[in-house]
């Protein structure tokens, strides 16, 4: 099934939920990865030929950086601007 453009604020509202999930499962702010899983689909989108799973790449890379970034018992602190390697 295609991905139906239905945008709020911009981004689809799939893209929506999985930022939300993860801001969720990662106990950090959404806005913190509302930006870094836009960073990801944007070097993804400008690296890959097949774009079919770049949302879940994205949303794995996200989740790796923010468990990098992380101590345990302590909340994340997104770095923006990571060079971003392609999977």
């Amino acid at each position: 099934m295609p991905h139906v453009s239905s945008k709020t604020h911009g981004m689809p509202r799939r893209d929506k939920g999985t930022v939300t999930a993860l801001a969720d499962e990662t106990r950090t702010d959404e806005a913190v990865v509302q930006g870094l899983y836009e960073e990801e689909m944007a070097a993804l989108d400008a690296k890959s030929n097949v774009k079919t799973f770049i949302g879940v790449i994205a949303a794995r890379r996200v989740r790796e950086r923010l468990s990098a970034e992380r101590s345990p018992g302590r909340k994340a602190k997104a770095r923006a601007g990571r060079p971003s390697r392609v999977t």
